[in-house]
């Protein structure tokens, strides 16, 4: 093999090894998480709520950060109620502005209660219980058992919630992880079939 063709190697190697951040996760361009979300359709609804929140600079930042975002129809399985409530609420286009804050916080509890600090990958989350802590302050667990990943409330109606929920997915099975961890340049995002509730 000439000089020539194993620089050629190495460079491609090195590509490839930027491109998969995450071990285990699905290959992904070096994309934020921001544009990861924007640029699969099956997540469209969460990426609404984030957009409604203002909060896709969260998206952007350096990181790195694990997100565990529902599918589209995760959202379908919420509690209508309480969905319908945070969903109908408008952020920035009335004058009432106190009201156009308090929708907006809600939002954010809800959007970071599916953020965690650092990327972690599935070896790191898998095996015995684990708790994390989110952006919103609450606590989420993930258990790992047969291969399948789930991800829940751990307090339902302990923790602080701006959302409003009081618990509400305590009845719920836990959230499970559908489909290969995506990784992007500032951390990791895991697609779950289920919103999770402060």
């Amino acid at each position: 093999m000439t000089s020539m063709n194993r620089r050629g190697l190495l460079a491609l190697g090195t590509l490839a090894a930027g491109t998969l951040a995450i071990p285990g996760a699905r290959a992904q361009s070096l994309r934020t998480i921001a544009d990861t979300l924007a640029g699969d359709n099956r997540f469209a609804r969460f990426l609404d709520l984030v957009t409604r929140a203002t909060a896709v600079e969260t998206f952007r930042e350096p990181g790195p950060i694990t997100v565990f975002a529902p599918v589209d129809e995760a959202f379908t399985g919420a509690p209508a109620g309480l969905l319908q409530d945070l969903l109908s609420q408008s952020y920035g286009r009335g004058s009432d502005t106190a009201g156009d804050a308090s929708n907006r916080q809600r939002w954010l509890a809800l959007i970071n209660y599916h953020v965690v600090p650092g990327a972690f990958d599935v070896a790191q989350l898998g095996g015995a219980d684990r708790r994390l802590r989110t952006l919103n302050g609450g606590d989420i667990q993930i258990s790992s058992t047969g291969g399948t990943m789930r991800v829940t409330n751990p307090a339902p109606a302990q923790q602080l919630s701006a959302v409003g929920s009081l618990g509400a997915n305590v009845s719920a099975a836990p959230a499970q992880l559908v489909g290969s961890p995506i990784s992007a340049s500032n951390g990791v995002i895991y697609p779950i079939n289920q919103i999770l509730f402060p």
